[in-house]
């Protein structure tokens, strides 16, 4: 079974087979690709300023596109919590937050593309967290003095730490900073392994479905031995992104709880190469950078949402009369796809679009104008592409976690081909002798050679397959 390529260029979903099986005429007469062949980040789908730091940031510093647009989206995600929403239609509403998982092999520079686009909101989280110190010291003084002293000065209330991004933390402390900060914040794993181990390490409770309800800004109230006050979150807005090892994609998403919703909430970054790339004298553009992070923190401290009787007034776009026809096409033709792969996974992944599909386009739409007041046909053209490249990336990680043998399918043809040449048990040089044969180059097999879905090391220049052959 092949995995295609669904939502390219002018392609329809349409064409998706119900098994997705064979490669089939779409309904409109054009053919479904194969996702084998390449998924390409669609980077133009970016306005100017972030499209060009992407492409900056890849030519100077080696960070792979996918990996530093998805911290893109995330970060400005960040940004604007909760201070915008679209309106779909009615009374269904759709808040910009995210969760987002990069997925490449150790070495493959998934760290340093998170760290940098999000250091903007790290320097606004740093002056907050000072500002807080400085007023929590006053308070504890205040809280020292006489009530006749107390008297002669104005009260000093304890103060509320406002921050943006969290790292290490209890569910506990995320649950207090969402009801504290109403705009919301955004969770940055350099490894989502990690994140999803310790998702239950401090409570017998169900960590998963409390993040299922953040992803869907549900409403959310917090019961405590101890404490008689409920903690009750009205608006709660969590984003999410980290990276994760093709090997320990099963652990994090281990088969047997693929059914609990969790999985189909994720946009994965998985790109075909993630090679490490060697040092060049190429410098970054540090005015693309510079208006990077003026947009970032200009849109923080400017935008600011504001409480009204305990609630977010937030702006709302709305669909252009343009935008609004493209949207309910690309949604119509998501339905049939979803039904042709109903009571499957990959019909709870396609289903899941519409939302991510939305969220995109407002994700867009303020990239390309912050005072935005509609969402433009650009914006959900825009939403379409990405939408096309990141369910392709799902149905590789679901390929990877339900069958290595599936994985193998999705790779480029030269890779296939030497895979089921190469011996059982192999050395590094009769590797090399191998990949010769479809003109795949040494560094290449080397690299390859460390995806450990597919091989396994026995020792020092000795590896063997996990996928044996027929």
């Amino acid at each position: 079974m092949k995995y295609k390529s669904i939502l390219k260029g002018k392609t329809s979903l349409n064409g998706l087979s119900k098994e997705l099986g064979a490669v089939q005429p779409a309904k409109n007469g054009i053919d479904v690709e194969d996702i084998s062949q390449t998924n390409p980040f669609p980077i133009d789908s970016f306005p100017p300023l972030f499209r060009d730091l992407v492409k900056d940031l890849n030519s100077s510093l080696k960070f792979p596109i996918d990996y530093t647009a998805t911290a893109i989206l995330t970060a400005v995600s960040t940004a604007i919590g909760t201070t915008a929403k679209i309106q779909v239609k009615g009374t269904w509403y759709e808040y910009a937050s995210i969760f987002a998982c990069i997925v490449g092999s150790a070495g493959a520079n998934k760290t340093h593309p998170i760290k940098l686009i999000f250091e903007p909101i790290r320097e606004i989280d740093k002056r907050r967290h000072d500002k807080f110190v400085n007023e929590h010291n006053e308070y504890i003084n205040y809280g020292k003095l006489t009530k006749a002293e107390k008297e002669l000065i104005p009260t000093v209330h304890l103060p509320i730490l406002d921050k943006s991004v969290l790292t290490n933390f209890t569910p506990e402390v995320l649950n207090k900073r969402l009801a504290e900060n109403l705009r919301g914040c955004t969770v940055v794993s350099d490894e989502m392994a990690t994140f999803f181990e310790g998702m239950n390490q401090y409570s017998k409770g169900d960590q998963v479905s409390v993040y299922l309800s953040f992803w869907s800004n549900q409403a959310t109230t917090i019961d405590r031995i101890g404490n008689p006050i409920p903690l009750f979150i009205s608006n709660p807005f969590v984003s999410v992104i980290g990276g994760l090892q093709p090997r320990m994609l099963s652990s994090a998403f281990p088969v047997q709880k693929m059914n609990n919703g969790f999985f189909p909430r994720f946009l994965y970054a998985f790109p075909e190469s993630s090679l490490k790339q060697p040092i060049s004298d190429i410098e970054n553009d540090e005015n693309l950078y510079s208006r990077y992070k003026d947009f970032i923190q200009s849109y923080i401290n400017s935008y600011s949402a504001y409480e009204v009787g305990g609630k977010i007034e937030s702006r709302i776009l709305r669909w252009t009369p343009e935008a609004k026809t493209f949207f309910y096409k690309w949604q119509s033709e998501n339905c049939e796809l979803v039904d042709e792969n109903q009571n499957t996974i990959k019909g709870e992944i396609i289903t899941k679009y519409d939302n991510h599909f939305i969220r995109l386009a407002l994700l867009l739409q303020l990239m390309n104008d912050p005072q935005s007041e509609s969402i433009e046909i650009k914006a959900v053209e825009g939403a379409k592409e990405l939408c096309t490249y990141y369910m392709n990336c799902a149905f590789k990680v679901l390929a990877v976690i339900e069958n290595p043998v599936e994985y193998l399918k999705t790779l480029p043809e030269n890779k296939r081909l030497f895979y089921k040449a190469i011996q059982e048990k192999f050395t590094t040089a009769e590797a090399i002798q191998v990949g010769l044969r479809f003109e795949f180059l040494e560094r290449r097999v080397k690299e390859f050679l460390k995806d450990t879905v597919l091989f396994k090391k026995v020792k020092q220049g000795t590896y063997e397959k996990i996928i044996k052959s027929e």
